[in-house]
């Protein structure tokens, strides 16, 4: 018999709402999660296909998020990192730019690639040396701008800030006219330079189901709509009413400002669509992200996550992923898609196999000006909202996010706790 009562109701078992749920249940509050999917994740699953784990959009943990590493087993997670810097395309080549701190001795191939200038370096080494030193707090209490605006008065040359920021933010925001924040640009521009991006060996599915783990099966129902908001709970799409003494909203963006009406404020999303394909061979040696040097095209950026995580291929084939933003016309994107790769690595990508195509209408929240970290705070008597479209975008804000919003309600509710210690958000 399905629970009809609970102390708190979580609507969306997103990696936000289950950590919500995850803390309040820490702290004995009787927590029931509600989830219109089938299954648990938000945007954050992994599908078996023909021997292949296939992530719903190109997806990586940034290892130097600290929520993560607060929240997560890494070591469980069996994580694979990239190579750490980015390859960028230009023609038939490719230039490999990192972290000249990170990376030393790759100093010279950072200075000499033709994605910019000398001084575009000398500066790109600043911009790293102040993130670090401005930090969080610095960061979002600076003046803001758009990213674009950021990155001129900074005196980067319009070829790398074509060549390499606008592709760079287009795969970190989905955003190549870099029109987001400059606070979120700096802070994920940081991100990257101090850890990996890297792969769990099981899929980026295997962080929702890690954090899901404590939560007992019972306590989540699948496929159960919230049809809308009520005085004490919730009552569902299929007209049954659920109680409790708080809720917290854990969708994405345009869901949420559906069940919360006047209260919500729904920032826009931004789409993409990923391609995945099989080769008996990869394009190339390294497990490296390959941005696509040049504006108007289909393709934002490449990578091969079998190169990385061995495990996303049972048979040994290359699995390839291929980044599309927006909204191109489903009929001929592989037909597009196959042509732009044609420029990138010669015939080899006639041979290659179309595995399935994922398309993701509300990848990641805009970020334009003005952003802040997010706020945990009731937006109205006894109902909160949790989740990466009240702030910056990724793995790091969903966790805190929810993290935060248990605590607040912990508070509100009067509970005594004793957390152990949160290390500094950078």
């Amino acid at each position: 018999m399905n629970q009809t009562r609970a102390d708190v109701i979580v609507i969306g078992a997103g990696i936000s709402g289950l950590t919500c749920a995850r803390t309040l249940m820490d702290q004995g509050l009787d927590v029931l999660v509600l989830e219109a999917d089938r299954r648990i994740g938000g945007r954050i699953k992994s599908d078996t296909v023909d021997g292949f784990v296939l992530d719903h959009g190109f997806q990586v943990l940034q290892t130097a998020y600290p929520e993560a590493r607060r929240q997560l087993d890494f070591k469980a997670l069996a994580l694979s990192p990239f190579w750490p810097g980015v390859a960028v395309r230009r023609g038939r080549n490719q230039y490999r730019l990192s972290d000249p701190i990170r990376r030393p001795k790759d100093v010279w191939q950072t200075l000499t690639a033709p994605v910019g200038t000398v001084a575009d370096r000398l500066r790109m080494v600043r911009l790293f040396a102040g993130n670090r030193r401005l930090g969080l707090d610095g960061i979002f209490s600076g003046p803001e701008a758009s990213g674009y605006q950021f990155l001129e008065r900074y005196g980067f040359s319009g070829a790398m800030i074509d060549r390499f920021f606008r592709p760079f933010f287009a795969g970190a925001c989905l955003d190549p006219e870099i029109r987001a924040s400059s606070r979120v640009f700096r802070y994920l521009f940081s991100i990257f330079a101090a850890g990996d991006a890297a792969l769990p060996a099981r899929g980026m599915g295997a962080i929702p189901q890690q954090i899901a783990r404590p939560i007992p099966e019972h306590k989540i129902r699948l496929n159960t709509r919230v049809a809308f908001l009520a005085a004490d709970g919730v009552t569902l799409a299929s007209g049954e009413p659920l109680h409790s003494r708080a809720v917290v909203v854990a969708t994405e963006g345009p869901e949420a400002a559906r069940l919360l009406g006047a209260s919500g404020r729904a920032r826009a999303s931004v789409g993409e669509h990923c391609l995945y394909f099989a080769a008996e061979e990869p394009p190339v040696s390294r497990p490296v992200l390959m941005l696509n040097g040049h504006k108007g095209q289909l393709i934002n950026n490449i990578a091969v996550p079998s190169l990385t995580s061995p495990g996303y291929s049972a048979s040994g084939e290359a699995l390839i992923a291929v980044v599309v933003l927006g909204q191109p016309d489903p009929g001929g994107l592989e037909t597009g898609v196959r042509k732009e790769l044609g420029d990138w690595f010669g015939a080899a990508p006639n041979t290659w196999r179309h595995i399935k195509t994922f398309h993701i209408p509300h990848a990641l929240p805009d970020q334009s000006p003005p952003m802040g970290p997010a706020q945990a705070r009731p937006v109205r008597k006894g109902v909160y909202v949790c989740g990466e479209h009240q702030s910056i975008p990724g793995i790091q804000w969903a966790l805190v996010s929810g993290r935060h919003t248990a605590e607040q309600l912990i508070r509100d509710f009067g509970i005594s706790t004793r957390s152990k210690e949160a290390p500094h958000e950078p």
